[in-house]
Formats: C-alpha cells, structure tokens, sequence
C-alpha cells in the first residue's frame, strides 16, 4: 500500500460535508489574505514618490557634507586626519519608538541629542567644522528617510508573507481538499452501486422463492 494511499481519508458523507466546509473557509481566508496584499501594496505604491524625494534630497545632502569632509582631508591630509579621529569623542542620542500605522507596528528611530567633538590641541580646518554642522543639521532629515525606507521594507516584506499564504491555499492546500472530495465522492458512488447491485441481487432471489 503506497502511503498516499494511507493518507487518504475515510470515505463517508459526513467527511465529504467536513471536506466542502473547509473549502469553503479556505476560500473565505484567501479573500481576506488578498485583499489585504491589496490594501498592503496600495500603501507601498502611495509611499514610493516620496521615499524617492526623501532619497533624492537626504543623497543631495550628504553630497555636500561628504565634498566638505573632501575639502578638509585635502588640507591636513588623511593621516592627521584619522589621527584626529581615533582620539576625538562624538555623541548622538537616539531612540526608537513605536507607532502603528495603517495598522502595522513600526520602530521609528529619532535623535534626541548631540554631543560635538572637542578637538583638543588640533587646528581645525574650517571645512571640517562645516561638515559636521550640515551633517548634524540633516540628521533629522536623514532619520525620517531611514523610518521611510524601514516602513517600505516591512510592508513589502508583509506582501510577500501574504503572497506565500495565497500560494500555499492556491497550489497546496485547496488542491489537497478538492482531491479528497473527489476521492469521497467515488467512493461514495461506488458504494452506492454496490449497495444498488447488492439490493437488485437480493429482490431477484427473494422473487424466486
């Protein structure tokens, strides 16, 4: 006996209502799961003008601090330059906090705080100074661009969860339900024919007696 065939499930009307009744709330949840792909890629196609203006602005500005930064490495060179570094301190506070939008749960991360370097001894080239006075006054700007895109990926990520579960009810789960109504309904029918056989054999030796 193969082991489809010990998979099969026990011929019987009952199991045959059951089998129908699940295709049926199958059927019901994969609604359910597409419109809410639906409703997910809507958000998606809303949100991508202005994740891309976000993106093109926060590349603009980080353009011009990276062409600063450029400027002041090339007056006291990358060796002063990371020596300064390695021995300077610079904070930022953030946070992360949670907000649900459009239903879903997101950690958005803010600046809360900004401690500046303190360069000691070292003669500071004006360019570096600034560099990291557009780079801070950007940070607001390049935080809300990081929550954009964070947002973006989670619902893109939740349309491929959703899509995977429409999948599975479309090549998996619906597919296994209507093989084992058919297997019911013939072994059902055969049955009945059987039973139909049985009962003529019956009648015709009964008129016999």
């Amino acid at each position: 006996m193969s082991i489809s065939a010990l998979q099969r499930p026990t011929p019987s009307r009952l199991m045959l209502i059951r089998l129908r009744t699940q295709e049926t709330l199958y059927r019901r949840i994969r609604k359910t799961v597409e419109d809410a792909r639906n409703a997910t890629l809507q958000r998606l196609r809303a949100l991508v003008p202005t994740l891309e203006e976000r993106r093109k602005l926060s590349y603009g500005e980080i353009s011009k601090v990276a062409e600063l930064y450029q400027m002041a490495k090339n007056r006291i060179g990358a060796a002063a330059l990371s020596v300064m570094a390695s021995s300077t301190k610079i904070r930022v506070d953030g946070y992360v906090e949670d907000r649900v939008i459009g239903g879903l749960k997101f950690g958005i991360l803010n600046v809360k705080g900004f401690g500046g370097p303190t360069y000691g001894i070292y003669s500071i080239p004006a360019e570096l100074d600034s560099s990291l006075t557009s780079l801070v006054s950007i940070l607001p700007m390049l935080m809300e661009y990081v929550n954009l895109e964070n947002i973006f990926y989670t619902l893109l990520y939740r349309v491929r969860e959703y899509q995977r579960m429409i999948n599975a009810i479309d090549n998996v789960i619906l597919p296994r339900i209507r093989d084992s109504i058919a297997f019911i309904r013939l072994a059902l029918d055969e049955m009945e024919r059987e039973d139909f056989v049985r009962r003529v054999i019956i009648n015709r030796i009964i008129g016999t007696e």
